[in-house]
């Protein structure tokens, strides 16, 4: 057995680093605290937009969207009976489990009971086409029908969705209900699916395994929750299932 331990390879595409404790705690002062957009968020090196959060904790989820100034969080006013109670950082951050920070070019990641955290962000080094970051959407509360499925009022973008079983969850995002048409390509006798809904999106980066080559997913980051046409691709096929090649 050889004395080394393995060393899993590093995603390419992406730089992850640490952050120290006074980043921690500015990061939960901002969003938790001071109700203000994530200052090290923006400070990650790309034209500010709209931040989103994730923060799972011991007894519930806070979510919350901030396309200006200011967080609207889900244990606020009007949503909070479908929230975590609020987060005091400075008294109950043992409460966490994970809260996550992102917007479309960088993602903080505070880990249990915010001990440690990490911010994420696209590099510039050059690579292979196979190795290069990949965009996906998921599709959120998968569920037919405006009845499972609102939006709220107010200029910041929020939704109550409920499933058949009666349980609600609020979304980040506008209210898009789950649909789908076929598109046929110009052309072509192809048609694809032209899926509507309220997605979360995500960005994979992949690694290659220097011993045997293998490639696969090595890190992913959260970008973004949208609602309307599926944001990325790939298409496929609505006869063979194949996929839909761009161009």
């Amino acid at each position: 057995m050889s004395p080394h331990a393995h060393e899993p390879p590093a995603p390419f595409g992406v730089e992850v680093d640490r952050l120290d404790p006074e980043e921690v705690d500015g990061v939960l002062d901002d969003v938790f605290v001071h109700g203000r957009r994530c200052r090290l968020l923006d400070e990650s090196g790309a034209v500010p937009g709209p931040q989103w959060l994730l923060a799972e904790l011991g007894d519930g989820r806070i979510t919350g969207s901030c396309p200006g100034d200011r967080w609207r969080r889900s244990d606020g006013p009007g949503t909070a009976h479908l929230s975590a109670p609020s987060l005091d950082p400075r008294v109950d951050r043992w409460r966490i489990l994970e809260v996550l920070v992102f917007s479309a070019h960088a993602q903080i990641r505070l880990g249990e009971a915010a001990e440690t955290g990490w911010v994420a962000i696209d590099s510039t080094e050059e690579g292979p086409e196979w190795l290069r970051p990949r965009d996906r959407s998921f599709l959120l509360q998968g569920w037919t029908g405006d009845d499972h499925g609102r939006t709220l009022e107010g200029e910041t973008p929020m939704a109550i969705t409920r499933e058949p079983s009666g349980n609600e969850a609020v979304l980040p995002a506008p209210w898009t209900a789950p649909s789908g048409r076929l598109r046929h390509r110009p052309g072509s006798d192809r048609a694809a699916l032209e899926s509507r809904g309220t997605w979360l999106t995500v960005r994979e980066y992949w690694a290659a395994d220097p011993a045997t080559g293998a490639v696969g997913v090595a890190f992913h980051r959260l970008t973004g929750v949208h609602n309307g046409t599926k944001p990325t691709g790939p298409e496929f096929d609505v006869g063979t299932g194949d996929q839909i090649e761009e161009g």
